[in-house]
């Protein structure tokens, strides 16, 4: 891929790609989205909320992508692209804050992460949502994605529910 990071406007907002120097930042966006939004993030190990700034640098160079969304020059949500092989990847971490839900900004999450997965040729994209979140199921849907299988999960907010996963053939 290009040298260049991607980046999307649309009026008063626009979504870029986080360059390696921008990991705190990507620290700031995600550890809110789990402790504003636990049922909606799986447990990690090691829990996100124990890295270093170091751990973190590492999580937003390549193969994960990581993208900010932005109101002018505030930071209002984020999502990820973590490459799985050369061929396929996996679209996760989306995050918009509340107060700027419902105005149809998912779909540059949606954008920015598909310009990716073209620039890089991918030829298969996976996703999932927690089964109870119909807003992301309806979000992938729209994007073309299609139901594969389910699983159960142990959730953030110290639930059990099956998580729904969904495979674009691009």
């Amino acid at each position: 891929m290009s040298h260049e990071l991607l980046q999307i406007s649309e009026g008063e907002f626009n979504i870029r790609q986080l360059g390696d120097n921008e990991a705190l930042l990507y620290k700031s966006m995600r550890l809110e989205a789990i402790q504003t939004e636990p049922t909606m993030f799986r447990s990690s190990t090691p829990a996100e909320t124990t890295l270093t700034d170091t751990e973190w640098e590492e999580r937003v160079k390549y193969p994960r992508l990581v993208f900010a969304l932005f109101k002018n020059t505030e930071p209002i949500g984020m999502t990820s692209i973590l490459l799985s092989n050369k061929d396929e990847a996996y679209l996760g971490q989306s995050y918009i804050k509340k107060e700027y839900r419902g105005l149809g900004l998912s779909s540059l999450l949606y954008r920015i992460r598909m310009q990716s997965a073209s620039l890089l040729k991918l030829k298969r994209l996976t996703t999932s949502h927690r089964e109870s979140n119909l807003i992301s199921k309806a979000a992938n849907q729209r994007a073309g994605f299609k139901y594969t299988y389910r699983e159960s999960i142990h959730w953030l907010d110290g639930t059990t529910e099956d998580v729904l996963y969904y495979i674009l053939e691009l």
